[in-house]
């Protein structure tokens, strides 16, 4: 497939990878401030301007694939990685895959992690149940709502899939930022994330899920002082 991506700027190349539900476009008021850098901001499969996976859908290791032949095809240098929620999936992925084509990864409210959960679990019977009846009708979560036929199994796919193996192999330096009003991925959450990572910081501000977006500027001088270290 093709992947939709836009470049600005010129210097050491950063890739932002969007969130479930987002596209490459949510990092643009991150990228215009970053004019020292090559910025690549691509559409994973089934966002933006990129093609949907097949109806049987893809697993978070098909995204990381994607993001993979990128990187080979149209990058050719170890490159910063930027990501977003459903983006730091991939990133984990990728990271460990081919380590030699990520130098960092700067990780914003990072998913991937599961445990199990009560709450969870009676949700998935009762659905089941439901599903059995043919009575599923409006249950599942928003995103799940929000998604067309041809995404669904890709959602239940990707939100199914604990990363926890991938993500303490993960070697590159990285910088995980939490948000402390953050409903979808909980502050305790990136704590956990931060420990399995070898060498990590864990930074933890005021905002929400999206606080990267709201806050362009201060995340643009994050990005530029990460992508900078050493």
């Amino acid at each position: 497939m093709t992947t939709h991506y836009e470049q600005t700027g010129s210097g050491s190349p950063i890739i932002y990878l969007h969130g479930w539900g987002c596209d490459k476009s949510v990092f643009r008021p991150i990228t215009d401030r970053l004019p020292n850098f090559c910025n690549y901001c691509i559409d994973f499969a089934g966002f933006g301007d990129s093609s949907a996976p097949p109806k049987r859908g893809w697993t978070v290791f098909d995204y990381a694939n994607q993001l993979i032949e990128f990187l080979d095809e149209r990058v050719g240098a170890a490159v910063t990685v930027v990501a977003h929620s459903f983006g730091c999936r991939v990133a984990a992925i990728a990271a460990v895959l081919r380590p030699e084509l990520i130098s960092g990864l700067l990780l914003i409210a990072p998913a991937g992690l599961r445990r199990f959960s009560l709450k969870r679990w009676f949700k998935v019977r009762r659905y089941k149940l439901k599903k059995l009846l043919h009575k599923a009708d409006g249950l599942g979560s928003d995103d799940y709502k929000q998604c067309g036929e041809a995404m669904r199994n890709t959602f239940v796919k990707v939100v199914n899939q604990d990363l926890s193996a991938y993500v303490r192999r993960i070697t590159q330096p990285t910088l995980i930022v939490a948000s402390k009003a953050d409903q979808a991925v909980s502050v305790k959450d990136a704590r956990r994330y931060a420990k399995l990572v070898k060498l990590s910081e864990l930074v933890e501000i005021e905002g929400d899920h999206f606080a990267f977006f709201y806050a362009p500027k201060a995340f643009a001088e994050t990005v530029s002082l990460f992508a900078n270290r050493g």
